[in-house]
């Protein structure tokens, strides 16, 4: 069912987690939310738009924009589905639970999944609970793998940064930025898989270690070259 949603891109995650450091000097420090680019003067930029991010997840890239929106229908039709109470919206460990409890492949499974995989990689919200603006795009699943999650993921990349100072938290998918970023440095001595989508080859271990070769002595990143054909030198 996954797969029939196009979603099972996320299914080969060989980094279960990022350092929040090395993510967040990418997001606060790097994204230019005006042209979704991390810009690197003296160095480069490299873009963060459907088709880099495709390249990393291999989510749809096309298709109807995904409604991230509150929606009195959407929020009714959840509330029915998974028992809440008015007013509340389900925690996120809760989800977690259905799907491990779930025993069959059916459409609770797959509505409890995606959610998962929206409010805890491609847009986390600030609480423990699920964001009611995920609902709509969720109610028909049939429609799921014909919305443009890709561009999702920038757009709401663009909207977090504008909002960074207004918020105690950093939130969308920081993972992309990681990635494109670590996909993009001229590393010498290490071999990097060019296994596809992208968001397989990259292990945590991999990972520390060429976050470590772009660590100056003075602790901050940005020491190695970015060298790729997607990179638009300054």
């Amino acid at each position: 069912m996954i797969t029939e949603a196009k979603f099972d891109g996320l299914l080969h995650i060989a980094c279960p987690t990022i350092p929040a450091e090395f993510a967040n000097w990418l997001m606060v420090e790097c994204y230019d939310p005006e042209s979704s680019q991390l810009v690197f003067p003296g160095r480069g930029r490299i873009p963060v738009n459907g088709e880099s991010v495709a390249n990393v997840l291999s989510l749809p890239n096309e298709g109807d924009k995904v409604k991230y929106e509150l929606d009195v229908e959407a929020i009714n039709f959840f509330h029915e589905k998974y028992n809440c109470l008015e007013g509340s919206a389900p925690k996120i460990d809760s989800v977690i639970e259905i799907v491990k409890a779930n025993k069959k492949a059916d459409d609770h499974f797959l509505r409890s999944w995606l959610m998962i995989a929206v409010s805890t990689f491609l847009c986390p919200p600030t609480s423990l609970g699920i964001s009611p603006r995920c609902y709509p795009p969720l109610v028909d699943l049939s429609k799921v793998k014909n919305l443009n999650w890709c561009q999702f993921v920038v757009d709401q990349l663009q909207d977090a940064s504008r909002k960074i100072g207004k918020k105690n938290s950093v939130r969308g998918c920081l993972f992309v930025l990681v990635l494109l970023y670590a996909d993009s440095l001229m590393v010498d001595n290490l071999e990097v898989p060019s296994t596809k989508p992208r968001i397989a080859a990259w292990s945590r271990k991999l990972l520390n270690q060429v976050i470590k070769l772009d660590t100056n002595t003075d602790g901050s990143f940005g020491k190695l070259k970015v060298c790729k054909q997607n990179i638009f030198v300054l």
